[in-house]
């Protein structure tokens, strides 16, 4: 008995790349690992618009990481996966720190009523983040915190 015959294989980066990164919990390396994206974003000829977009997500995501999870500890692992496909920018961020419950309900902020002083503190992250994302994902499974941001992509937003 003959096996049967195998579809030839596709070049995988045509259809979907990814970048993998793992950075300790400190801010500087924060700020290095958005340089390291928006480049690799840029490199694959991402919309500028997007690629802005996605590093203010990441900013805030990573340093909710650094102050939440790990309390500025700077020996705690944050991981990153980007994955880019012709439809979608997703974004996986893995942490071992203070296990977190979940992004919040969105809170509605009536900002234009209220002076600088007033200003509630905090929750306006989590506002950006849903604002320029299109799905968010979380779950705490294994000791592990991981948050899957997801931006649609026209086709035209990655070359081939």
């Amino acid at each position: 008995m003959t096996e049967p015959e195998k579809a030839p294989l596709r070049a995988t980066h045509r259809y979907e790349l990814r970048l993998q990164l793992a950075i300790k919990s400190v801010q500087s390396e924060v700020s290095n690992v958005l340089c390291s994206i928006t480049q690799w974003l840029e490199s694959h000829k991402v919309d500028p618009t997007i690629t802005s977009d996605l590093e203010l997500v990441l900013a805030e995501a990573l340093n909710n990481v650094v102050e939440h999870a790990y309390l500025y500890a700077e020996d705690g692992e944050i991981d990153i996966l980007v994955t880019l496909r012709p439809k979608e920018l997703k974004v996986l961020i893995t942490d071992s720190g203070r296990k977190f419950d979940g992004p919040p309900e969105f809170r509605e902020m009536d900002v234009e009523n209220f002076s600088l002083e007033e200003l509630p503190e905090g929750g306006f992250g989590w506002n950006l983040i849903r604002s320029l994302t299109d799905v968010i994902e979380f779950e705490h499974a294994d000791k592990k915190n991981r948050l899957t941001l997801t931006r649609n992509l026209q086709d035209t937003a990655m070359a081939e």
